[in-house]
């Protein structure tokens, strides 16, 4: 081709026709300049190409942190659960040496202090590549940083305050019995148990204890709620439409397991008398309604439990041994019971 294009040139000076060998010469470098463009397109389609391939999998590592969190989150939340019911036989009275022994929340239940870490790796990597985001993955922009700057912050003051409780009334322990040691270290297990269940101060200490614990944990179902709905507004960018969640990034239970459960309730507790509330579907999600107090929306835990997001209650819905639709709420105000109105209501 080269060899083509030098006999034309050679040709054309020969003859003199050096107005055509000009005009040959602008349309030669036309040609030039054309391949040029060409190959710097193509050159940059395909780095394109890689970068979106490269944002790709970024994303998807993004996605895998996130599931792992969200699993993490409800372990906080089960733990939560178990130290509360322990929490409420102690505040009630109710709650007896040889329950104790058998519970698998032993006291003290302030004895450890629960954390809860995320993993960011997916998230730093994006960081490190944000100059290279397409623009269309600018729209995850303010989500990532909810989650991973906003909401962190309050994990990570809330992982600092439950510690703290727990070292310090550690601490103070030690000083104050000196066989504290050898209960640490599991000996003597039955006077251990008996020296921490005759505790003056347990009310005191497992008081500030879940309320610290209720905290942490209430912070992780944040994260939770959050996590699930980034998770889905990355499969959308990704072009993953259609997808019926299972758990853990299922929000809402199926409505063929709830439907027995909606409906209006009253109070069966002396705390509740006279108090009525409602549990509805709406738009996919879960509702509950109280007199004197606004709606909430209940999110699924897994099996019976539930809970809302800004606030570190307990909730539950499960068939008494009456058969009854039961709903019971249970935090650090207290316990309180609601039961399904017979009469069956729409909604």
């Amino acid at each position: 081709m080269i060899k083509f294009f030098r006999k034309i040139r050679f040709h054309l000076l020969e003859k003199g026709k050096s107005s055509k060998y000009f005009k040959y010469a602008i349309g030669e470098i036309f040609l030039v300049v054309i391949g040029i463009l060409i190959a710097v397109g193509i050159n940059s389609i395909y780095n394109a190409s890689q970068n979106e391939k490269n944002i790709k999998a970024i994303l998807t590592q993004v996605q895998q942190d996130l599931k792992t969190d969200i699993i993490d989150a409800k372990r906080i939340y089960n733990v939560y659960i178990g130290k509360d019911s322990l929490f409420q036989k102690i505040m009630n009275d109710s709650i007896t040496f040889e329950v104790y022994k058998k519970n698998p929340y032993p006291l003290p239940i302030t004895g450890n202090y629960v954390s809860f870490s995320n993993k960011k790796g997916g998230y730093n990597r994006l960081l490190n590549n944000l100059e290279n985001l397409p623009e269309k993955y600018n729209y995850l922009i303010p989500y990532l940083n909810n989650l991973y700057v906003e909401i962190q912050n309050e994990i990570d003051d809330y992982n600092t305050f439950i510690k703290n409780t727990v070292m310090i009334d550690s601490r103070k322990d030690l000083m104050a019995n000196p066989k504290e040691a050898d209960y640490l270290m599991g000996r003597y297990p039955e006077e251990a148990m008996a020296y921490y269940f005759n505790d003056p101060f347990l009310k005191n200490k497992s008081s500030k204890y879940i309320n610290d614990l209720g905290n942490i944990a209430s912070a992780a179902n944040e994260y939770r709620i959050e996590s699930i709905i980034l998770y889905k507004k990355i499969d959308s960018l990704l072009g993953k439409t259609a997808i019926d969640y299972d758990e853990p990034l299922m929000l809402s239970p199926n409505k063929d397991t709830i439907n027995d459960f909606l409906g209006d309730y009253k109070g069966a507790s002396e705390a509740t008398l006279g108090v009525k509330a409602s549990v509805s579907m709406e738009n996919k999600e879960l509702v509950l309604k109280s007199s004197g107090s606004p709606d909430v929306k209940l999110y699924w835990h897994e099996g019976d439990y539930f809970f809302i997001k800004e606030g570190n209650g307990i909730f539950r819905l499960y068939k008494n041994k009456q058969d009854q639709a039961t709903f019971d709420y249970s935090g650090t105000g207290g316990n309180f019971r609601f039961i399904k109105n017979n009469k069956e209501t729409s909604n």
